[in-house]
């Protein structure tokens, strides 16, 4: 059989199930231990290491990989040498129905499989290809709870989820990020003198400038208001420093927020030993206090 090419499609045999009594596939317990598993969570990345680690016990994989869904995932290892097995996945409900892109799931094996190790897999990929349409539609429903809808960015929510994150990692890993907090100079005079939706202009073209500066690794969010958050990997006040510098001399240099006479005042942490959510911000929103009441548009970190 040749690897290169896919050997199951599960587009075209969504019923495609083996016959346990013929010995092609699992039993009728076994089915139902895996399904019971996938269905424990709707991470992605949870789900996918239990798929790939139920897979280990019954076949030689030493990879599981799944094509680019605006974030990669990669369990295992793929050396050069592995036998490569790519199946379909159900693109019309795990991406826009207006999109033709496909999308895969890669196995890496360390030999080719046999016969029924095809069709094990064959059923077993079908069974997780369901329970991943399902985390996909969980994590883009979050997305949307989680994003600014006036600005694009994150929200309130979508910042805590982030800052909880990257803190846990941090305490993990030993590894420092930042936290920029940003508030607009001069913006309530934009709404009395010019209405609401030239505010909601401003808005918005600060975010454009925030996403224009800012590196993929970066976040950003509008926190509520005119006041937005920014979380960096700077391990440095130096790094901190520059990435503010940046943000502010970019909406500095908008003809239109100068036009509007709105600039930004900024507040900056970096991650220390012992920091707990409110400790960070804290130290930050301090910052950006003593900025606010010493002339605005200006950084300081704490």
């Amino acid at each position: 059989m040749d690897f290169s090419t896919t050997i199951y499609d599960s587009t075209q045999h969504d019923n495609f199930y083996p016959s346990a009594s013929a010995g092609q596939g699992l039993s009728i317990s076994e089915l139902s231990n895996f399904v019971s598993q996938l269905l424990s969570t709707l991470e992605i990345d949870e789900l996918s290491n239990l798929y790939f680690n139920q897979l280990s016990g019954l076949m030689p994989i030493t990879g599981f990989s799944l094509s680019d869904f605006d974030s990669r995932w990669v369990f295992g290892n793929a050396p050069i040498s592995a036998v490569l097995i790519e199946l379909p996945l159900h693109t019309d409900t795990l991406t826009d129905s207006s999109s033709d892109e496909k999308h895969s799931a890669y196995y890496y094996m360390t030999r080719s499989l046999s016969l029924s190790q095809q069709n094990v897999l064959a059923q077993l990929h079908s069974i997780f290809n369901q329970q991943l349409a399902h985390a996909l539609s969980f994590r883009r429903m979050r997305k949307m709870a989680t994003k600014d809808m006036l600005t694009g960015l994150g929200n309130r929510s979508g910042f805590d989820e982030a800052l909880t994150r990257q803190l846990g990692w941090a305490q993990r890993h030993e590894e420092a990020f930042a936290l920029l907090i940003i508030d607009l100079d001069n913006f309530k005079q934009v709404n009395d003198n010019f209405g609401h939706r030239e505010g909601d202009t401003v808005l918005v073209t600060v975010a454009n400038q925030l996403l224009n500066v800012l590196r993929d690794e970066d976040e950003a969010f509008r926190f509520g208001g005119d006041e937005f958050c920014v979380v960096l990997d700077c391990q440095t006040q130096q790094q901190l420093a520059c990435a503010a510098s940046r943000i502010q001399l970019s909406i500095n240099q908008s003809a239109y927020l100068s036009r509007m006479n709105v600039s930004c005042s900024l507040g900056g942490a970096v991650f220390r030993e012992g920091d707990d959510l409110a400790s960070i911000f804290d130290r930050a929103d301090t910052a950006l206090y003593k900025v606010k009441h010493s002339g605005k548009n200006s950084y300081q970190a704490a």
